[in-house]
């Protein structure tokens, strides 16, 4: 019985791996064969998309830090235009906010102090909102007169996130915007001068009004959210609303 059932089970492979013979006999192949003596085939790698390629995080790009933060907005008097709106803000989304505003500086002025430096170290700020630039629009030679103290005033924020905002020009300026714009990472430099932005300003001519600053502050607000390199919470307070900083500090003008 053994030495039958091993000849049917010879026979039976012999006719599996010949196509002729099965064919002479009136046999259909079966896939028998194709499934017991198969190649296994090695399953295709999968493409793994890596941060360095694919998803490399790009300025502005960034997820958003929806901490706390302690904000320090410092620059020249177009603080005094933003930091009411700013001070809703910071209320709206729990940060604690401290404004200097330095009449009439330059990046002159804060590039040949320690100003700056001083009150990073007295708020201990976490984020900075820096404005400066409108009483630059018209110096000849702006690069090489100015480019040392924009690095300076750079140097001076170290590694603290910070956010530049552009003047609000009321006329083509001699390069300023485009200075500080290529001195700063991507996402870093808020350019307020641009031709989708209408300022009315005040009876000076160069400072925007009350409700045309407001305005300004809502759209830095949902550029830093949205596209900043650096993205803090900024959910809008209701339309109009103020309000005051935890601590405001005001510096006169530079005696020339």
């Amino acid at each position: 019985m053994c030495a039958i059932l091993g000849l049917a089970l010879i026979l039976f492979f012999v006719f599996a791996q010949s196509d002729k013979l099965s064919e002479s006999i009136g046999l259909k192949k079966g896939k028998f064969n194709e499934t017991l003596f198969a190649t296994v085939k090695e399953p295709a790698a999968k493409s793994v998309k890596t941060d360095s390629v694919e998803n490399e995080k790009k300025p502005g790009k960034a997820e958003m830090d929806t901490t706390a933060k302690t904000i320090l907005f410092i620059g020249d008097s177009m603080v005094e235009c933003l930091f009411p709106r700013m001070s809703a803000y910071a209320k709206k989304n729990g940060h604690k906010f401290y404004a200097v505003i330095w009449y009439s500086a330059t990046t002159e002025i804060y590039g040949t102090r320690t100003t700056l430096k001083e009150y990073i170290d007295k708020f201990k700020p976490n984020y900075i909102l820096f404005s400066l630039g409108g009483n630059e629009l018209f110096i000849r030679d702006i690069k090489e007169n100015r480019q040392k103290y924009v690095d300076e005033i750079i140097r001076q924020m170290g590694d603290i996130p910070y956010i530049w905002i552009g003047p609000p020009n009321w006329k083509d300026d001699t390069g300023i915007n485009e200075m500080i714009e290529s001195s700063v990472p991507e996402g870093c430099y808020y350019k307020s001068y641009t031709p989708d932005q209408h300022y009315d300003r005040k009876k000076d001519g160069a400072h925007p009004n009350a409700p045309s600053s407001m305005l300004w502050m809502d759209r830095i607000a949902k550029w830093i959210m949205t596209k900043s390199a650096h993205r803090i919470r900024l959910d809008a307070p209701p339309a109009g609303e103020k309000g005051r900083p935890d601590e405001l500090e005001l510096l006169q003008p530079v005696s020339r």
